[in-house]
């Protein structure tokens, strides 16, 4: 790999933990004038690089809603096009664009979809993929018809599951839509689940990763019961979600730190990874030139015991220490049993 390619990773990695995509503001007349004219920006793509939305709400007005919100949200549809705007106004745009769900106002009618797709437009004639999640406001049915194949494409029937590829990083995108009984009614648009199969299929899929990968839904992680199934995964290295209208990492770093990344991507246990650090701490304060638990005691002794003598005093521990190094790195299930029962 060379530093380029180990750089354009990092960017990639960076978009997809949920790095805002902002484009300059000089350029973004430019890409508004592009997406008037439909036609694709001169800069290439990237396909290291991935732009992630969620929860856009578009709506019709309310005069042409036939499950009545009570109320207009005209704000929706500009913000949705400043943000086209903003990533065509990118020097070299994501080569995919993935959204987690709640394309729709609120009760997922056909017309929220077509303006939706209108929106939206611009980023397929660019060239870029767009590959949607199902969020509890959508109706499938509806979908479909402004954004054909997911019936088709799906990992799991009846479902809308998706898989975006990318150089690096691979992204997993569930669906936690269950869909509402009687229509027009808030309540009733509170249901989520991923079902047995595909429970089923994820289990099966996140044993045989092989790229490090984001696993993304419209819900998050613990509502749908899958927190402790993801972290289990050596190749997860995140969970992206929408549903709360709020921009937070806290969530990605909560059993994700960039720290648990790194070793993930290395093929080690964070845990025994952890175990094995501090046993190597513990023999790196025992041992000269700098053993700072062998400097305290001559401290503590007041120079009636030298430090040479302390060093010699503690050669049977570094021993111990030494082997138990060994027999850890050699049975990593030793150092992970006992938090695995904590998890677990």
């Amino acid at each position: 790999m060379t530093r380029r390619d180990f750089t354009k990773g990092l960017f990639a990695a960076g978009l997809a933990a949920g790095l805002p995509v902002i484009g300059r503001a000089d350029e973004a007349p430019s890409a508004a004038a592009g997406r008037a004219a439909g036609a694709r920006p001169s800069r290439s793509l990237d396909p290291f690089a991935i732009g992630v939305i969620s929860d856009i709400h578009t709506g019709l007005p309310w005069s042409r809603q036939k499950y009545r919100t009570g109320r207009e949200y005209p704000w929706q549809p500009e913000a949705s096009k400043r943000l086209v705007d903003e990533i065509l106004a990118l020097p070299h745009p994501p080569a995919n664009v993935i959204g987690l769900g709640d394309i729709s106002l609120a009760f997922g009618e056909t017309g929220d979809y077509e303006i939706a797709a209108e929106t939206l437009k611009p980023l397929s004639d660019a060239g870029i993929k767009v590959t949607h999640a199902m969020g509890n406001h959508d109706i499938r049915a509806e979908f479909l018809k402004f954004f054909p194949g997911y019936d088709t494409t799906t990992k799991v029937p009846g479902r809308f599951v998706s898989v975006v590829e990318t150089p690096h990083v691979d992204f997993i995108l569930l669906d936690s839509l269950k869909e509402p009984v009687k229509r027009g009614d808030y309540a009733a648009c509170t249901g989520l689940g991923l079902g047995e199969a595909q429970m089923a299929w994820l289990r099966e899929t996140l044993v045989k990763l092989v790229k490090p990968t984001f696993v993304c839904a419209h819900h998050a992680a613990w509502d749908l019961k899958i927190d402790k199934l993801c972290a289990k995964s050596p190749k997860v290295v995140g969970y992206l979600h929408g549903h709360h209208h709020r921009w937070m990492t806290n969530y990605l770093h909560n059993g994700y730190s960039d720290t648990a990344r790194v070793i993930r991507m290395m093929g080690f246990n964070e845990m025994w990874f952890g175990v094995l650090m501090v046993m190597l701490m513990e023999l790196g304060l025992m041992t000269p030139p700098v053993g700072m638990c062998c400097y305290v005691m001559a401290g503590i002794t007041k120079g009636t015991t030298s430090l040479q003598e302390i060093f010699k005093g503690t050669a049977p521990f570094l021993i111990g220490i030494g082997i138990a190094i060994v027999i850890v790195m050699l049975f990593p299930g030793l150092a992970t049993w006992l938090p695995g029962l904590m998890r677990g």
